[in-house]
């Protein structure tokens, strides 16, 4: 889907107190409601005048000249106001991922802002897409390699949560959605796997911890992670990122 066919482009004053979803560029109405992301990044500071009330679920963009727009104006945001330039070319997705071949066919001087997960692959040469890279602005989660992070030094903002997986990490399992671990499920990744939960993932009281020990040799957690003590204990071991939960059944309930 195009950064255009993402957008909603809505008429000043039609539909005032409308809930709009996803992406909404400008200023819709008197009234603004949206779940997603409001843009309003070039909107002259003149514009804000007729505005009565702002309830936003998500994401506020601004820009340098209008970042104060706002003050005049009733507003609820339950997320996040994030200031960014009106050059960055805007991606919302629930979850973009960089692979070796996209940056290898990327034009050079990108400037980009995304909201939402990020995901850069292990084999994306960091070298390469630090030349592809100008500007990167991620609003929500930013899951890559330590190299990764390290070449785009001075080219990252980050607002929401940076992951810096390691060069030595196995395979890269992530966990957006819900997830349940059990014996069958453990069996079949990589021994020495590197897991990444953003969502919900929930371990089967049965399963053997040292099946667990063996697949298991990193855990990222900033989702909910329930399951019997004895597992969470190994996991919180293994873990050098946790913003989510550990929880045992009993606690979660």
């Amino acid at each position: 889907m195009s950064e255009q066919e993402q957008a909603k482009e809505f008429v000043p004053g039609e539909g005032p107190g409308m809930v709009q979803n996803g992406l909404v560029r400008g200023i819709p109405g008197e009234q603004i409601a949206v779940n997603g992301v409001l843009d309003l990044r070039g909107v002259p500071v003149e514009a804000f005048a007729p505005v009565k009330t702002v309830v936003v679920n998500g994401v506020v963009l601004l820009d340098e000249i209008n970042r104060g727009a706002l003050a005049k104006v009733s507003t609820v945001v339950n997320g996040t106001i994030t200031v960014a330039d009106a050059s960055l070319r805007l991606l919302v997705q629930p979850e973009v991922e960089i692979t070796k071949t996209m940056v290898e066919a990327m034009p050079a001087g990108q400037k980009l802002m995304v909201v939402g997960i990020v995901y850069v692959h292990q084999d994306v040469p960091a070298a390469v897409l630090a030349e592809k890279i100008e500007q990167l602005t991620t609003v929500g989660i930013l899951i890559a390699p330590e190299a990764v992070h390290g070449a785009l030094f001075g080219k990252l903002e980050s607002t929401g949560v940076a992951i810096a997986l390691r060069d030595d990490s196995g395979t890269v399992v992530r966990c957006v959605g819900d997830n349940r671990w059990d014996a069958g499920y453990l069996s079949h990744l990589d021994d020495g796997s590197a897991y990444v939960n953003v969502g919900n993932t929930t371990i089967a009281a049965d399963l053997p911890e040292e099946l667990v020990a063996q697949k298991i040799a990193a855990y990222y957690n900033v989702g909910a992670t329930t399951g019997p003590e004895a597992i969470l204990s190994l996991l919180r071991s293994r873990c050098s990122v946790n913003m989510g939960a550990f929880n045992t059944p009993e606690e979660a309930d």
